[in-house]
């Protein structure tokens, strides 16, 4: 038995879909933030780019894909998928 049969890589690629959502979220908060305060306007303002909203949807969508790994029950999963839809559906319809 080697050290990599010990891994979950399931868990690891649920795991890393989550994480990636978030840095993907929080890299289009940072870029907004820096970008109102360099052009002296507000955040609300930026963030409510097209760019900035598929960042964010598609980012939250991963979240929500990633979740679904560590869901216990059916309805769970199914509740983050929904969710996971809705962000989906909103990264594409941005304007």
């Amino acid at each position: 038995m080697t050290n990599l049969d010990l891994i979950d890589w399931a868990l690891v690629g649920r795991s890393a879909l989550w994480i990636l959502g978030l840095s993907l979220v929080l890299a289009c908060l940072s870029f907004a933030d820096y970008e109102a305060s360099q052009g002296k306007r507000r955040l609300r303002e930026v963030l409510s780019r097209r760019g900035y909203q598929r960042g964010l949807h598609i980012g939250l969508a991963l979240f929500c894909l990633g979740l679904i790994g560590s869901a216990r029950a059916w309805w769970e999963a199914a509740l983050w998928g929904l969710l996971a839809a809705a962000f989906a559906y909103q990264a594409w319809q941005a304007h």
